[in-house]
């Protein structure tokens, strides 16, 4: 391959990089809108009132094999965004997973800042390492 070609062929995939860049942040614009649309819904007030983790485990559920395809900084992200999204009207009304709120004895891990239910699914051996108040136990049937 001429270096010519190289950088042509690099060019287009610096392009691409960049079209897939602003369709990101254009989507998770979108998620936000709709998240709060969503949150506008529900009437419930309280700590973690929005939290559901029966819809929890049916979004991640759906999301497995794409979910298991990530790695561990790429499964936080995309927790935080949620973490961040649920929370966008009312704060409190949603686990801080990020906070370690659900953990009795954190490790200061990475996984540790994921959605517990998120984890179990994509990672369960990452969940089984979760010390889990006593509050959020019942993930551990779930």
């Amino acid at each position: 391959m001429s270096l010519s070609s190289r950088e042509s062929e690099l060019a287009q995939l610096r392009e691409a990089l960049a079209q897939l860049n602003s369709e990101f942040f254009l989507t998770i614009a979108e998620r936000r809108s709709i998240t709060v649309k969503i949150q506008g819904f529900k009437e419930e007030k309280g700590r973690y009132s929005h939290y559901d983790p029966e819809r929890e485990k049916d979004v991640f559920g759906m999301l497995q094999t794409q979910l298991k395809n990530c790695s561990i900084k790429e499964l936080l992200a995309f927790s935080l965004i949620m973490e961040d999204h649920a929370m966008a009207m009312a704060p409190g009304s949603y686990p801080t997973w990020s906070l370690h709120t659900h953990l009795s004895e954190p490790k200061k891990e990475l996984y540790e800042m994921i959605n517990p239910l998120m984890l179990k699914i994509s990672r369960p051996d990452f969940f089984a390492r979760l010390s889990l108040s006593q509050e959020f136990s019942f993930l551990k049937d779930f």
